[in-house]
Formats: structure tokens, C-alpha cells, sequence
């Protein structure tokens, strides 16, 4: 506790330019100096991301707010809150905020919290406002049909699966027994990841957990969406952005080096930057600026 009170104190003071600490040390810096906040993982919800990024800018100067975001943090931290009454269904709507890649992230966060929010305002200050022309609307009906064959088999044999084994199989890397009927995908394994995301936040997918003395485990099984796909006419449309366009586009493969996963599945950044300055290039991030909601500047780079 004392190393904490000294550490806190030498970073009030300008002492110490970077502190690595948990949430919990971090909601307590009251600096209006703070030029970025860096999460090392996705928030457990969109109000505790708006908390915890608005320790930055509160100077009105420019300040950056970067997450880190990778398939595999999804599920670990739902197996976190599983247990919460709403935990699961606030972590999703943190998920879909960071997998947004058409719309304002300021105008998100506004309508979130009830307010009325003009995308005109944001002034290019979020990363899907400067990229308006960076995505495209993909039809993924075939690879929905996929992914669900390979759930559907995986049922029959009485088999769980995990996201990280349903990736694999579907990449065609996992047990043969799975990747019988079933085509291996052409898409990268940054676009599978985030075709199973979008299938789990749509209800196609929905989650399954297995609860021991000593862990949580999450499983993957077909959601009440998941018939509709045995109708011909039935289609699931994505927005992705396109090769080579979205914020840092360039520095994925860089950042993909920085922070590895348990599960070896590489990150993106959300990066959010707060106050009136642009927010920088990087990883998926989400930029914020001091306590107001649409204030807040989002920074997104996304598979």
C-alpha cells in the first residue's frame, strides 16, 4: 500500500510519466493531464470504458485512449461475468461498440447514454468518421452456414467446442473429424474471428459455459437465429473494412507482435483519443474526452 501511495503521489507530481496499474488504482488518478490510457484488454461493459478512458484529456487537450482487443478477451472476461445480472449482455454491447466499423463512435456513445448526438459534430475526431469510405458490406451467408455446419457437427458427436477449436476447424486446422462437409474458409483468420463475433452478437451463435471448482469454461452452440440459415432466402451482411483501408491498417501485422494472446490469436486495437487533438495511429483504440459523453473521440481499427 505504501509503494502504491508513493507511486500515485510521484505521478500527480510529473514525477513518473507512466504508470502500469490496475482499474482500480487507474479510476483514482484525478490528473487533468493524463495524455493516454491504454487498456491492456476490452472493459466488462461501455459504461465502465466511459469511466475508465475519461481519466484522459480532462484539460481539453489532446489525449489518446487505446484497447486492445483480441478474439479470445471476448470470452475469457464473459466467463467473468457470467454470473452478473446483466454482465453478459453489457459486454456484448462493449464488443459490438468495438467491432463498429460504419457509424460515429462519438454518436454511439451518445445514443448509448440517451443523448441526441449529430455525426457533423465528431469533425473527423473518430476513426470510422475519417475512414467513411474504408468498408464495405460483405455477404457472409455462406460462411454463417459454415461456421454452423461445423457446430452442427460437432453437437451429433456429442462434442463441445470452443471459439478457439471452431477457428481452427473452420480454417482447417482442426480435427478431421469436424472438417468433414465442410469447405475451409478463404478468409484471413483476423475476418473468420470476427464473422464468429458477428454470429454470436446477431444470434446465430450463442455462448455455453461449463463451470468447475477451479474454472469457468465457455462453449460455443447454435442460437435461435441459426434455423433461419436452412432458408435459401435468408442472407447475413457484414460491414468489414476493406484490404488495406481502416485506421493503422498498416501497423496491424506490428501490433499483432506487441500483445499476443493466451490462445495465440492476434489483436486489434481500439483506440479512443480525448480533447480537441487527433487521435494517433495504432491497434483498435477508442479515443475520449474529459467527462462529457459525446465529447468523446474514438479511435476503432478493426479485422
Amino acid at each position: 500500500m505504501e509503494y502504491s501511495r508513493n507511486k500515485s503521489a510521484e505521478y500527480d507530481c510529473a514525477g513518473v510519466q507512466v504508470v502500469v496499474a490496475t482499474v482500480a488504482f487507474g479510476m483514482g488518478i484525478d490528473k487533468p493531464d493524463v495524455r493516454f490510457v491504454i487498456h491492456h484488454t476490452i472493459s466488462k461493459s461501455i459504461e465502465n470504458y466511459y469511466q475508465e478512458s475519461g481519466r484522459a484529456g480532462r484539460d481539453d487537450l489532446p489525449a489518446d485512449c487505446i484497447v486492445y482487443f483480441g478474439f479470445p478477451d471476448v470470452f475469457r472476461i464473459s466467463t467473468m461475468v457470467v454470473m452478473e445480472n446483466v454482465g453478459h449482455q453489457k459486454l456484448l454491447q462493449m464488443v459490438a461498440y468495438c467491432q463498429n466499423v460504419d457509424r460515429c463512435r462519438r454518436s454511439l456513445m451518445a445514443v448509448h447514454f440517451d443523448e441526441v448526438w449529430d455525426d457533423e459534430g465528431c469533425n473527423q475526431m473518430c476513426d470510422t468518421c475519417c475512414n467513411a469510405k474504408g468498408y464495405a458490406s460483405v455477404d457472409i451467408t455462406q460462411h454463417a452456414r459454415q461456421v454452423v455446419l461445423i457446430v452442427e457437427q460437432a453437437g451429433s458427436m456429442d462434442e463441445k467446442v470452443t471459439p478457439l477449436k471452431l477457428v481452427e476447424t473452420w480454417m482447417g486446422r482442426g480435427p478431421a473429424k469436424l472438417r468433414k462437409m465442410i469447405q475451409t474458409t478463404t478468409l484471413s483468420r483476423l475476418q473468420a474471428e470476427a464473422v464468429i463475433i458477428s454470429l454470436l452478437l446477431q444470434g446465430y451463435l450463442r455462448e455455453d459455459y461449463s463451470f468447475t471448482p477451479y474454472a469457468t469454461y465457455f462453449y460455443v452452440k447454435l442460437g435461435r437465429k441459426a434455423p433461419l440459415l436452412k432458408k435459401e432466402t435468408h442472407t447475413i451482411n457484414m460491414n468489414m473494412w476493406k484490404a488495406g483501408d481502416g485506421p493503422s491498417a498498416k501497423n496491424r501485422k506490428k501490433s499483432s507482435k506487441i500483445r499476443q494472446t493466451e490462445e495465440n490469436t492476434r489483436p486489434s486495437q481500439v483506440k479512443a483519443g480525448s480533447g480537441k487533438g487527433k487521435s494517433k495511429e495504432g491497434k483498435r483504440s477508442v479515443q475520449s474526452s474529459g467527462d462529457s459523453h459525446v465529447s468523446k473521440k474514438v479511435k476503432t481499427e478493426l479485422s
